[in-house]
């Protein structure tokens, strides 16, 4: 989604290659996911193995980045959207099928446009565009629908068709948004994962109708206030951030109802009280940050917890994956939150990962063993308040626990892997602890 002007030389058939391999994509409506799996790790041996002896770099291009990673990646992608969304009977892998209608018409169509009449530059990311994000709804939305419909053999059965096109639009826009963060990974691997999750985890708001809780709501809003109010007084917040934070606490409140309302608090509360531990100590070692937290900050963090708690609330509290969003998030967010300022305040040794390098405490990507465990403890935190309050069955216990566990060790990784920022790799980090705690509860 780079700003207009013209195509680099081999970009058209770059993206034209990309694109054309969804032609794949309508085999899933007769396989079974196994088969389709294996085809996935073909299709990556062959990329691996084949492809460069049969193309050499004849499918190069002079954009600047521009490498084989993509080639290598599109399988694998597909792979995880066949393993983790493959739903049983007549659904199979439709939901599959969405994503990879993402991966392919979304990424093709946003960098395309972007280049060639990207004018208007995102305020979060200038190398991108809203020209590009208009183009990954047009490509990924159209292409993602058919292919949605295809395999599936028609509209969703007891779906309303207007509730199903408002689901759709907001998984592409959802996967379109997370594409223009810069978050270190390819902008091929989480948003189509992402888009997918959001789709079916409001599929039984299409399946039911919707409820919106409009007393809650507004009861909600006035809470929300209140708390909005003291932020301000205490100067906790910049304006932006208290007005986001407004949003995210009614929303949360609304339509998660009290229980997505405790996580969120557990997460602000212990949140900052570990960031004010030994406030002096990291003060005199520079690694303190004294900044106060704008809307960038409080989005990174609680843009899932708003998504799942409307879904949820939308569903009449049926949706359990909108749980898992909001809990799977704010298990992530936690436990990153957790591990660097334990890791600042007591954290004498740190390690680079993988290497195990020492590093000076406050390294950005190193760990110790105090931050280890104490993000392994915030994870553990939301997930047990999750299943305690009955914000999600006892068997999501352990793969939200795992899942902000793994989530917040990756996250280290994200800006040694390409173009990062601090909000960018915060947002990906809860995104991930969602779609982790989301695949084990499935195969662990």
């Amino acid at each position: 989604m780079s700003s207009g002007g013209r195509l680099p030389r081999g970009e058209l058939a770059r993206k034209a290659v990309h694109l054309s391999m969804a032609v794949f994509a309508l085999v899933l409506r007769w396989l079974t996911w196994p088969l389709a799996a294996a085809c996935a790790v073909a299709a990556f041996a062959f990329n691996l193995v084949g492809l460069p002896r049969l193309l050499g770099h004849r499918l190069a291009s002079e954009r600047r980045g521009a490498g084989d990673t993509g080639v290598l990646l599109y399988p694998v992608v597909v792979l995880g959207l066949i393993l983790i969304f493959h739903q049983p009977g007549p659904v199979g892998l439709a939901f599959a099928a969405f994503g990879w209608g993402l991966l392919a018409g979304g990424d093709a169509a946003a960098g395309v446009t972007g280049m060639l009449w990207g004018r208007n530059r995102l305020p979060w990311n200038r190398s991108k565009s809203w020209e590009g994000v208009g183009g990954y709804l047009a490509g990924g939305g159209l292409l993602g629908w058919f292919l949605f419909w295809w395999t599936l053999g028609g509209p969703p059965p007891a779906a309303a068709p207007s509730i199903m096109a408002a689901l759709v639009i907001l998984a592409i826009l959802s996967a379109a948004l997370l594409e223009t963060v810069p978050h270190g990974l390819d902008d091929n691997v989480l948003p189509p994962l992402f888009g997918t999750f959001v789709l079916l985890a409001g599929v039984g708001i299409a399946a039911r109708g919707p409820v919106v809780p409009l007393r809650a709501v507004a009861v909600a809003a006035a809470i929300n206030l209140a708390v909005a109010l003291i932020a301000r007084a205490v100067r906790l917040l910049e304006p932006a951030g208290i007005l986001a934070a407004w949003i995210l606490g009614t929303v949360t409140l609304g339509f998660g109802t009290w229980r997505a309302y405790l996580l969120l608090w557990l997460f602000l509360g212990i949140g900052t009280a570990v960031t004010r531990l030994r406030r002096a100590e990291k003060r005199r070692l520079g690694l303190e940050d004294e900044a106060r937290r704008g809307a960038g900050h409080v989005l990174a963090n609680g843009s899932l917890c708003l998504l799942g708690s409307l879904l949820w609330g939308l569903s009449g509290g049926a949706a359990e994956l909108a749980a898992v969003l909001v809990a799977g998030g704010l298990a992530a967010a936690l436990a990153d939150t957790m591990a660097s300022e334990i890791g600042k305040a007591w954290g004498r040794t740190a390690y680079a990962l993988p290497s195990l390098r020492r590093v000076s405490p406050g390294t950005e990507g190193a760990v110790s063993v105090a931050g280890t465990l104490a993000g392994a403890a915030g994870a553990a935190i939301v997930a047990a308040a999750a299943v305690a309050t009955g914000f999600l069955p006892v068997g999501w216990a352990l793969p939200l626990a795992l899942g902000g566990f793994l989530a917040m060790l990756a996250e280290g990784f994200l800006d040694r892997l390409g173009p990062a920022t601090n909000h960018g790799t915060n947002l990906a980090n809860t995104v991930m602890g969602a779609l982790l705690a989301y695949a084990m509860h499935l195969f662990v």
